[in-house]
């Protein structure tokens, strides 16, 4: 039997569907469709948003807060309170389906208020009169609550996301399923660097609710589409579950429960300092190139270069990490992107250098993020996936809202200097790969882990 034939044998015995190769491609493309919805908030919200911030004349520190620190704090409530109902929910649509279904005209009613922010703003100064702090700060606060509430809904749909397509994929096709996943949202990406990122300067009200709309409307399909079935031996758990004293809305026995198996720290510690790793160039990497004077056409030409050899790359990556494992590839990755981080902090020093060195940030940590896609997979127990990956995700907020709250008024006080992102960039990366060797050294779950 092929390594495919076998993966398939595996994903009827673990989804307890009749998959055949038709229906594989089915799923795959349903699921790309709801993975386009989810890639919005990276490829195209994210450098919207940074583009508002900058009409508003937002410092470092105000973009770091109102991009990263309080959506961060707001998630911390609602990740694993999703995670751990969403694994005990049980329903005719399944325990995902549900509550992307809810989340969805969320997220689309938060960027539509968004795309409104500089109108809703202007009348706030107005009704406020002598009262008011102002315009730009008016335009500023309803970008902070319409933003925060775009960026808790996107995030609990990906958790969920993640958590639906661990369901209905075979374990052994996951790697190549997610490199898919990885060449939508690039494919997205190079649309909007190539041909709408420029639009902003005069469009950006009808991108901002363009973006809600593709957001609430793939996910809404994707639903529709993909049939949820609960894998065998993941029953309806007993009334009431787990007892104890609550944390973040769960059980703590919930988060508890995932930390007595010690080396998930490891994990946990793993995918925090992968996070931090990029987080701050990718933050700030817009006000970098503007500081190198490069125009916004070059660097979204540059984006789309970049993504188009990630793209190329993608399903090459996604075997290699099904064939020799995903810690093990992503390790690789991350030691050629501490090495380009390092080689960065100490060589960019003009606008020429600065290509190089995106290029390289975009091509490397592309492959890195195409690599360690199905790594919770691989790393998690497949029957409480979602509860183990939203305990992670928690620790993984956590972390950023550390980082965030420190890299905006460094870089501030430092004068702006951005290559201080590069600098972190080598040193979280640097953590990560210790975390991810020493990953490679452990054995499998332990067989109550994976009870549900």
């Amino acid at each position: 039997m092929s390594a495919d034939g076998a993966a398939l044998s595996s994903g009827r015995a673990s989804a307890a569907l009749p998959l055949t190769a038709a229906g594989l491609f089915a799923i795959g493309c349903w699921l790309m469709l709801g993975d386009l919805g989810i890639a919005m908030r990276e490829r195209v919200a994210l450098p919207s948003g940074l583009e508002l911030l900058r009409r508003n004349a937002a410092s470092d520190t105000t973009t770091s807060l109102l991009l990263a620190t309080i959506p961060a704090v707001l998630s911390v409530l609602l990740v694993p309170f999703i995670g751990y109902h969403s694994d005990r929910f049980r329903s005719a649509w399944g325990r995902r389906r549900p509550f992307l279904l809810a989340i969805a005209p969320i997220g689309c009613a938060a960027m539509l208020g968004l795309a409104l922010s500089p109108v809703l703003g202007a009348w706030t100064d107005a009704a406020l009169g002598a009262a008011s702090p102002g315009a730009r700060v008016c335009n500023l606060g309803w970008f902070c609550l319409f933003w925060t509430v775009f960026e808790c809904a996107a995030i609990s749909a990906a958790s969920l996301f993640t958590g639906l397509v661990n369901d209905v994929v075979p374990q052994g096709l996951l790697g190549r399923f997610f490199a898919g996943f990885r060449i939508v949202g690039l494919s997205l990406g190079i649309v909007f660097n190539t041909w709408v990122f420029a639009l902003t300067d005069h469009y950006l009200a009808e991108i901002l609710a363009a973006i809600g709309v593709v957001f609430a409307l793939a996910i809404l399909v994707m639903c529709a589409t993909v049939k949820e079935v609960c894998p065998p031996g993941q029953a309806a758990p007993p009334p009431g579950g787990p007892r104890g004293r609550c944390t973040l809305l769960v059980p703590r026995a919930h988060i508890l429960e995932c930390f007595s198996y010690r080396p998930y720290l490891w994990m946990v510690a793993a995918f925090i300092f992968a996070c931090v790793t990029f987080s701050p160039f990718n933050t700030f990497c817009q006000y970098y190139a503007q500081m190198m004077g490069i125009s916004k056409a070059a660097l979204g030409g540059m984006t789309a270069y970049g993504y188009a050899f990630s793209i190329a790359s993608a399903f090459g990556v996604g075997w290699l990490a099904d064939r020799y494992g995903a810690v093990r590839v992503s390790a690789v990755f991350m030691g050629l992107y501490c090495a380009a981080a390092a080689l960065g902090y100490l060589a960019v020093r003009g606008a020429d250098s600065f290509r190089v060195f995106y290029m390289a940030h975009i091509i490397i940590s592309g492959a890195y993020f195409t690599a360690a896609s199905s790594m919770p997979m691989a790393l998690f127990p497949r029957a409480r996936f979602v509860q183990y990956n939203s305990t992670k995700d928690l620790m993984v907020v956590f972390g950023n809202i550390l980082v965030s709250s420190a890299q905006g008024p460094i870089l501030d006080l430092s004068g702006h200097d951005y290559r201080l992102t590069l600098l972190s960039g080598a040193i979280f990366a640097l953590l990560a790969i210790i975390c991810l060797l020493r990953l490679l050294r452990l054995r499998r779950w332990p067989a109550e882990a994976c009870k549900v």
